[in-house]
Order: structure tokens, then C-alpha cells, then sequence
């Protein structure tokens, strides 16, 4: 179990946090005073009524939460930049760009070529491997290491046509999976929906499947896709995942929504549609979580619809100002005071006036280093300086 060592750069000031023995050494992040509780029965709160820090501290999370409250309050005034630097960035299609081991007949210039591309050098890889190809080593393998490099080069409409021949050469579920994706990125829905239907039954491939429906859907379709649609794809996907960063359908539909609005002109008269159609979309994810509701709030601010932008920023940052509000480091007097302000500025003025409050915290040096000013010296800031693994707590 690890251990973290606190101490102020300035008057050396801190403690260690961590289990140690049958105690617990604890920290209060308010007050910033170390105590030792028993294992078994930890106090939750110190003498000040602080919550204790028992674990990892929480204020080395201020920095980037301060940013997703600050990205929240720009979509809240219809700029979706900051968020959308820190949305993450979910790939449409799955693949699999494992490379084929050497055969134990294969030549050292084959083997060479291969080693390369498990190394990482790609580009050498792509030389070497199509030298073999045009030298008459088109194996199924060969053309499949072909199309890995190609790909992790960005060459794709080679790494298609290496696909091809790999498959003329042997079919492979694998091959199929990594050519089907690059179809269905394209858009030849036929192609990769044959090719995803021989590519087994793998987490990947009923992806695929699931979000290739949901494109084609999209697509031809002008408003939301029909509810039957949607739902097959979520059984072919099987539970959405709570994994900030991994799609999901509902994830998917959003995300292509917002892109077909942004690509219609005003003058299609589709903006009250495409404003019914993503309210209807919204329903349609299946968490409540920050990144989630971050997505909607992100796609109505990119759209320049400064109602729905509002109606989705506004709570979400009054929520997470909130939560930072509850925060152990909260109620000390160190950060406390501009937290407060943070909060008495949104009130007061509104989403930009909370801005400048936040910007004015984040740039400060101790927090931007992710530390805090230290309570006992007030000239320097304390933070962790070590993370031990040590169960016998000898920190």
C-alpha cells in the first residue's frame, strides 16, 4: 500500500500519509496538521471538522479540475474550444494492428522487416516489407504487416489495398477487422459490413458492428435513427461502459449529430430540426457522468446555440464548483478564501466573471505545480515529494 511523504519547499513543514503498522498516518488538508489514527477504526474528521486524508491527497487534483470547470464555463458562453481539448477522443471504429509473428521459415530479411514493425519503426518496417511484397513475398502475412505499417504511417488507401491482397491470400479475422474498419470509415457501409460479419465475434468486431449501424443511420436518416436501430446496436454491443473515455452508443449518436448539424447550412431551415433531434439525442446516452454531460454541453456551444449551451453548462459547472466547494483543502484558509470567490463571482457575475476568478486561481504558482501555500510559513507551498510502495509503513 503506498505511502506520501508532504513536506512545504519553503520551511520543510509536512507529514506522511499512509498506513503504517496497525495504525494510519493521516493529514488534515484544511488545517494542515499529520495525525496518527488506528487502522481498524479511522476518525473521518480532524479536530478542526475537517475530513482526514487517509490516501492519496486530494488537492494534487485541484489543477485539472479548475480546468473542466473553467472548460465548462467557456461552453456556458458559447466557447467550446476549452472543452473540447479535453473531451476525450474516442475512436469510431476498433481495430487490430497486432503484428504477425516470423514464421519459423521465414528469411532474415523477413524476419527483419517484422522485428521493425513490432519495434515501432514503422516507416522502415513499410520500406522493408514492401520490397519483400514486390520481390514476390506476398504472403498473407507479409501483405498484413503491409497494412499495419501503412496504417501507423496514415497511408490509408495502402493499407487497404494491403488488406485486399491479404485476404486473397488467406482469409483472416483479424484482416477483416482491420479492413473493415478502414471501410466504414470511408463510408462503403456494404463493404465493411461484410467484412465485419467474417470477422468472428470478438469485443471489437460487435463494436463495430454496433457503431457501424449507428453511422449508416445517421447518415441516410434525417432526424434521430429509429429507436429499433439504436437498440439492436446496444445488444450487439452489449453494457455500456462508465469508462470516461471509452464510446458508447449514446456517445457515438451524440457525437455524429453535432457533426451533421455543424455541416448544414442555415439556409437548409434545419436548425429547428437538427435543436429537436439533439434534445431527443440527449436521452439517448446512457450516464450521467461529467464527461457526459461535458459531451452535450460541448456539441451545443460548437453549434453556437447559446439556450441549450447555457441550459447544459450552467448546472454542471454550479455542480462541480460545488463539489470543489466540499473538498478537505476547501475549508482551509489558504485556498478556502478563493474558492469562495470563485463561487460569489458566478453568482454575482455570471459565467465570465467566474472565469477570471478561476483563471486567477489556476495561474497561481503553488496550485499551477500542484501544491498548496503552505499554512505554517505562508511564503512557501507544500506537496507531495515521495510515494512509497511499502506495506511494512517504514516511510
Amino acid at each position: 500500500m503506498a505511502r506520501w511523504r508532504l513536506s512545504c519547499d519553503a520551511c520543510g513543514a509536512g507529514a506522511w500519509i499512509g498506513p503504517r503498522g496497525a495504525a494510519i498516518d493521516a493529514w488534515c488538508e484544511a488545517c494542515q496538521r499529520g495525525a496518527t489514527v488506528p487502522r481498524e477504526a479511522p476518525p473521518p474528521r480532524c479536530a478542526c471538522g475537517a475530513k482526514l486524508t487517509l490516501g492519496a491527497p486530494r488537492f494534487v487534483e485541484l489543477s485539472s479540475t479548475l480546468q473542466h470547470l473553467d472548460a465548462v464555463l467557456a461552453a456556458w458562453l458559447e466557447d467550446a474550444a476549452p472543452l473540447g481539448a479535453i473531451l476525450p477522443e474516442r475512436p469510431r471504429f476498433l481495430t487490430d494492428l497486432t503484428p504477425p509473428d516470423a514464421a519459423p521459415g521465414d528469411d532474415a530479411a523477413t524476419r527483419d522487416a517484422l522485428g521493425a514493425l513490432r519495434a515501432g519503426a514503422w516507416r522502415r518496417a513499410l520500406t522493408s516489407l514492401s520490397a519483400l511484397r514486390a520481390a514476390g513475398g506476398a504472403t498473407g502475412r507479409v501483405a498484413r504487416a503491409v497494412g499495419i505499417a501503412a496504417e501507423r504511417t496514415r497511408d490509408l488507401a495502402l493499407a487497404e489495398r494491403a488488406y485486399d491482397r491479404a485476404l486473397a491470400a488467406e482469409d483472416d479475422p483479424a484482416t477483416r477487422l482491420a479492413r473493415g474498419a478502414l471501410r466504414a470509415t470511408r463510408a462503403d457501409f456494404a463493404g465493411a459490413r461484410d467484412d465485419f460479419a467474417h470477422a468472428g465475434d470478438r469485443r471489437e468486431v460487435r463494436w463495430n458492428r454496433a457503431a457501424l449501424a449507428i453511422v449508416e443511420a445517421v447518415a441516410v436518416t434525417p432526424g434521430l435513427p429509429a429507436a429499433a436501430v439504436i437498440a439492436a446496436a446496444r445488444e450487439e454491443a452489449g453494457p455500456p461502459s462508465e469508462y470516461w473515455s471509452d464510446a458508447t452508443v449514446g456517445r457515438l449518436l451524440w457525437s455524429l449529430l453535432v457533426e451533421r448539424a455543424r455541416s448544414r447550412a442555415p439556409r437548409d431551415g434545419a436548425a429547428c430540426v437538427d435543436a429537436r433531434v439533439l434534445r431527443a439525442a440527449e436521452g439517448e446516452l446512457e450516464h450521467e457522468t461529467f464527461w457526459d454531460r461535458a459531451l452535450v454541453a460541448h456539441g451545443y456551444a460548437a453549434l453556437g446555440m447559446k439556450d441549450e449551451a447555457g441550459r447544459a453548462s450552467a448546472p454542471l459547472a454550479r455542480e462541480r464548483l460545488s463539489r470543489l466547494m466540499e473538498e478537505p483543502f476547501a475549508r482551509g484558509t489558504t485556498l478556502g478564501p478563493a474558492l469562495r470567490a470563485i463561487a460569489s463571482a458566478l453568482d454575482a457575475g455570471g459565467p465570465a466573471a467566474a472565469r477570471v476568478a478561476v483563471t486567477a486561481l489556476a495561474r497561481r504558482a503553488e496550485v499551477s505545480r500542484y501544491r498548496l501555500p503552505c499554512a505554517r510559513c505562508e511564503s512557501g507551498a507544500i506537496g507531495v515529494d515521495e510515494v512509497v510502495e511499502d506495506e511494512t509503513g517504514s516511510g
